[in-house]
Formats: C-alpha cells, structure tokens, sequence
C-alpha cells in the first residue's frame, strides 16, 4: 500500500487536525511524532540521525518504510523507498528525507530519489527538500557518479536542498540545514 493521502496527513497535523479515517490502514505505524521537540531522531542498526530543531517548530516525523509505504499485493517488492521523512514547518514546509543504510551508499541515493518521484506533487509544495545518507561504513567518493549528480541536480534546482552523506551518527541542527 502506498499512502495517496500524505499531503492531507501534513495538513492535518500541522493544523493539530489528524486525519480521522485514514485509508491507510498502518496508522500510527506512519507517524513517529508530531510535536516542537527540541530534537527528532530516527535510527536503526546502529545508525542515527538526529535533528536538533532549536527554532522548536512544529516537525512531523513519518517512518517511510513500513509505514507510508508497505509492500503488499499492490506495491511490487522491493519498491525504492527512503526510511524516514520529516516534515518542519518553519512559516514554509522543509522535508528531510533521510536513508539510513549499511555500506551501499549508491542505493540509499536511489531511494530517496525513488520517494522524491513517488511523492513529487507532494514535495512541489515545499521550499526545500534535503536528502542525508547514513551509512555504516566510510563514504566512498560519490560526487562523480550519476546517482548523485543528478539527485543533487535535482535537489538544488527544484527544491532548494542537498545531499550530505554521514558515516554512522549525524546531529544536525535546523540552522545548518544549508551548510555543506
């Protein structure tokens, strides 16, 4: 099942007015938190991202994988999918689509990329989407590779956004967002 109602989903939490019925039968299996928390994580086998959200905005945290995306008899196995979203209303929407992974790094980029197709009509709404990549291992050179060029292509001309890659643990605060 891929949720078709995920803008409806934001709307209505950023709008402290949840989506009642949803058709997505995972419900809250989809959304981690939804609050001003002064930080947001998402880790899994030893890998962490967290967001350190120290303008205390309202951020929606959405388990992608097995939550707004589940494989099933409608959703081809082995769909490209990213882990996470986060979804920060600071006055304008900000994602963060975030992939932890073990060491294919090539992979990771293609599933945020694959989540950014998937939910286009979606992301053409915010100001700026970013992509971060956490692997287990070093991270190989990937700025020559099409993967990356063109996932980063895309994410600096159309949403504002960037890729960083992180090895093991990455904290993040809001305002460094556009660092590189």
């Amino acid at each position: 099942m891929i949720c078709d109602n995920l803008k409806k989903c934001i709307d209505g939490q950023l709008a402290s007015v949840p989506i009642k019925n949803c058709s997505n039968h995972n419900i809250g299996k989809c959304i981690e938190s939804s609050d001003n928390r002064s930080s947001v994580k998402c880790e899994e086998n030893r890998k962490k991202y967290v967001f350190e959200n120290t303008k205390k905005n309202h951020v929606i945290s959405y388990k992608m994988d097995e939550g707004i995306v589940v494989e099933d008899r409608t959703v081809p196995s082995n769909t490209n999918k990213c882990d996470y979203l986060f979804v920060v209303n600071d006055l304008e929407l900000t994602a963060i689509l975030t992939e932890l992974k073990g060491v294919n790094v090539q992979k990771s980029l293609e599933q945020i990329n694959a989540t950014l197709l998937l939910y286009k009509d979606v992301f053409k709404n915010f100001k700026r989407v970013y992509a971060r990549s956490i692997v287990t291992s070093s991270t190989p050179n990937l700025k020559a590779t099409p993967a990356f060029t063109n996932l980063e292509r895309m994410l600096r001309q159309n949403y504002n956004g960037n890729i960083k890659i992180c090895e093991r643990q990455f904290f993040e605060k809001d305002i460094e967002l556009d660092k590189k």
